[in-house]
Order: structure tokens, then C-alpha cells, then sequence
């Protein structure tokens, strides 16, 4: 009787650096991740790739190019396929992609910044498990956005820390949310009172945190 055995490491070998991936929450897509490139020059890659059995290994599901290395990439969190199957990704602006059997789109381009067609980097994001319509961008211009997805509108932007901030993510639940960055410090939000933050830690030395 012929050994069925999964093996117990299977590689892939993109055609690029590898920059960033994300693996896919989604219980009917076992096995998926996107991969981010990071290639010095504008145009960069992202692609989805799954484990398939008959092949023994990851083949590739779709790819489509995206401006600059993605600093972030993400699968809607949707384990029961509840939601439209999609990727985030950040980099020079925030952006959502269709994807289906039939290839990856573009679902929507996300500017924070309402005076301008220009948008200050994109360093981080996190998708709001709780409630997947909720999506919040840190930014190296001091700000943390909060997004509406499903009418692809801001919810809230605040002035998050005093210089460039590297990362943010929610708690469990659709209210507090945490974010790091240069000047040293963790600081906890709550989207019920914006006015306020908590300052949870700060490094000796103020020591940027990533």
C-alpha cells in the first residue's frame, strides 16, 4: 500500500525576493498564502500560491503587480467564507483586491489623505477580526487611519505618536486598537474616545519601535 503521508516541508521558490506574506484564515482554501516581492523599482509583484496534493507542493493561484514592496499584506479574516474572498495590501496607499477563480482585481484604492492625490507611506495595517469591515492604517506622516470598508470611507484619523508610526493592531473586539512607533512608545486607543490615549511603554531612550 502506497505511503499517503503529507511530507512534512514543502518549498517554493518565487521568482524574487520574498518581502512579506500572509497566510489565508478561510477553512474551503486550506494551505493559501499571498506573497509580497521586493524588487528596487517601482513595479512589484504579489502572488498567491496553495498547496496542492496531486502536485506535491505550492503552484501558483494568480499574480498581479503592485507599485513598490508591500509593507503589509493581508487576507480578509473569514474562516466561514461569510465575506467576499479578498487581500490588503499597503505600501503607497491602501489597497483592496477582488480575489476569485477567475483571477485577482483591484477592488478599491484608499487615500487617508482627503487634500491631497498623494499619500505619505503606508508602514502597517490590521483587519479588524471582530468585524472584518474594519480595517486601521498606520502611516509614517504621525497618523493612524480608521477604515470603513464597506463604504470605503475613513471612520476616524488621529495624530497617533510624535514622529512616524511602524505598526498598529486591534485587540479582540471592534473598540481598542494599539500602535508603535519612532518616538519610542506603545500607545492604546479607543475608538469610543478618540481624545484620549494611554501610553502603555515607553523604551529607555525612546528607541523607535517597530
Amino acid at each position: 500500500m502506497a505511503d499517503q503521508r503529507r511530507k512534512e516541508i514543502y518549498t517554493y521558490d518565487a521568482p524574487w525576493t520574498i518581502y512579506g506574506l500572509a497566510w489565508s484564515s478561510r477553512a474551503d482554501k486550506p494551505f493559501r498564502l499571498a506573497l509580497g516581492s521586493f524588487i528596487e523599482e517601482y513595479s512589484n509583484k504579489v502572488e498567491v500560491i496553495q498547496l496542492d496534493d496531486d502536485a506535491q507542493g505550492f503552484v501558483s493561484r494568480g499574480r498581479f503587480d503592485h507599485p513598490y514592496p508591500t509593507t503589509r499584506i493581508m487576507w480578509v479574516p473569514d474562516k466561514q467564507a461569510r465575506h467576499p474572498d479578498m487581500i490588503a495590501t499597503t505600501g503607497d496607499y491602501l489597497r483592496l483586491w477582488d480575489v476569485t477563480d477567475s483571477g485577482i482585481n483591484l477592488k478599491a484604492l484608499l487615500n487617508n489623505n482627503k487634500n491631497s492625490d498623494f499619500c505619505a507611506p503606508l508602514t502597517s495595517f490590521d483587519w479588524n477580526e471582530t468585524d472584518p469591515n474594519l480595517l486601521g492604517t498606520s502611516s509614517i506622516d504621525t497618523t493612524c487611519t480608521i477604515w470603513n470598508l464597506e463604504t470605503q470611507q475613513v471612520r476616524s484619523q488621529l495624530i497617533a505618536h510624535d514622529k512616524e508610526v511602524y505598526d498598529i493592531a486591534f485587540q479582540k473586539g471592534t473598540d481598542i486598537f494599539a500602535s508603535v512607533g519612532a518616538d519610542g512608545s506603545l500607545r492604546l486607543f479607543d475608538l469610543r474616545n478618540l481624545e484620549h490615549s494611554t501610553i502603555m511603554f515607553e523604551t529607555p531612550g525612546l528607541v523607535p519601535l517597530l
